[in-house]
């Protein structure tokens, strides 16, 4: 029986030691080659530079970008419970739009805290932002022990500011795990320079912590269409993608949000029939009796069908300086479909490093900020509560300069 997966994301400052601390996981579980390591030891040789973990992560960089095969988006390390890939996530943006299109979804997070610089804005920040990204599952590593000599003071420092910022954002019994990435304390094996702490290491505290999610084959059939292909005669071939539910062969489905309802009459998997198909798989469908199929549109059974709206209130992320102005006409992109919106309202506006509503129906919400508003669209959209379907209840809005926010659907209006 092959272990269960986790899609694990690691958040924080972007000085506090991310990428030494993914380095260390890749290394100290052998999900990398030793003679990668040598490699990169003796690139640095000439430099008189010392390796660092950090220096891993470049390389696999590197690789992936001369197109070869390593890449951290696929170089998975296990513990003794789970297979964990770790969701590449660069830069904060690029992190958000990843999450909210649906191209990963992470299923727990470490929040990596500095002993030695303390929690800082962007630490704040990062830990709002993986519960508003509907992240549920955390534990934090409180790294750089060794730059404070191992002083279990400067641990519960961090701990004591921590706990009370996570609480309010519902996150509860979160492990804090005292670590040094750079030299391996705490992460997979346990260290004799902090004998005060008597719980897990990271890994660990992983493992207790973190449960696999369920299958989301027990769900409504969700699918979006990715393209419409011709076929042999005067068929075509609905590229679609499995989000959430079964779906089979012989069966009625509908399209929305037009409605058109069809038979399906083969699923077709990389060429091969298929009378079933699961969440995740890329499937090809030829139905009969419909034929204005769009790209975007979504897929389901007639007996339970996705909200169809025109009207709906969400909560969105700024990820720029640009602000968003109430009665602004923007375009909202979920899966593949692509609407013209309008927003109608701004309900409020949150500092998400200080966790407080700054203002209360403003009329913009000021670039790098987080409010509630309502949106009204010019056609109808396929779209449902990010609480009850995430993969159809999460956003990116753009405008003429490009992405500029991304949100989830709190409440849809018919």
């Amino acid at each position: 029986m092959s272990m269960p997966r986790i899609n694990l994301v690691v958040v924080g400052h972007k000085d506090h030691g991310k990428s030494t601390l993914i380095g260390r996981l890749l290394y100290d579980s052998k999900a990398v080659r030793q003679q990668q390591i040598d490699e990169i030891r003796t690139e640095l040789t000439p430099s008189g530079k010392p390796f660092e973990f950090a220096f891993l992560l470049d390389s696999l960089e590197e690789e992936r970008q001369g197109g070869l095969t390593i890449d951290i988006m696929q170089t998975p390390f296990t513990s003794q419970k789970y297979l964990y890939t770790i969701i590449d996530c660069p830069g904060h943006r690029e992190f958000i739009k990843k999450m909210l299109t649906g191209a990963s979804q992470a299923d727990a997070a470490v929040l990596v805290a500095s002993a030695k610089e303390g929690v800082e804005s962007q630490t704040r920040q990062h830990a709002f932002l993986i519960k508003k990204l509907g992240i549920q599952q955390l534990v934090v590593a409180i790294n750089k022990m060794d730059a404070v000599a191992y002083r279990e003071s400067s641990y519960k420092t961090i701990g004591d500011e921590l706990t009370p910022l996570l609480r309010d954002l519902g996150y509860h019994h979160v492990p804090l795990i005292p670590v040094s990435a750079m030299n391996g304390d705490n992460v997979y094996a346990k260290t004799e320079k902090m004998t005060w702490h008597t719980g897990s290491t990271l890994i660990d505290a992983l493992d207790e912590t973190i449960r696999a999610p369920n299958p989301p084959a027990n769900k409504p059939l969700r699918a979006v269409v990715q393209d419409i292909y011709p076929y042999e005669g005067n068929q075509t071939i609905i590229a679609c993608k499995i989000e959430t539910g079964t779906l089979q062969t012989q069966t009625n489905v509908v399209f929305n949000p037009l409605g058109q309802t069809g038979r399906l009459n083969q699923i077709l998997v990389y060429g091969s029939d298929v009378e079933r198909a699961e969440p995740g798989d890329p499937v090809g469908l030829i139905v009969d009796g419909v034929d204005a199929v769009e790209r975007g549109d979504v897929l389901s059974y007639p007996h339970n069908q996705p909200n169809v709206v025109t009207h709906l209130v969400a909560e969105v992320i700024l990820f720029s300086d640009t602000p968003l102005q109430e009665g602004a006409e923007i375009t909202l992109r979920y899966g593949t479909a692509e609407k013209r919106c309008r927003v109608q309202k701004i309900r409020s506006e949150m500092d998400p490093v200080r966790l407080t509503i700054t203002s209360q129906n403003p009329r913009l919400l000021r670039g790098n900020s987080v409010g509630v508003i309502e949106l009204s669209a010019r056609e109808p959209l396929c779209l449902e509560k990010y609480s009850d379907v995430p993969q159809l209840g999460r956003f990116i809005i753009e405008d003429k300069k490009g992405a500029v926010a991304a949100g989830i659907v709190l409440e849809t209006i018919t």
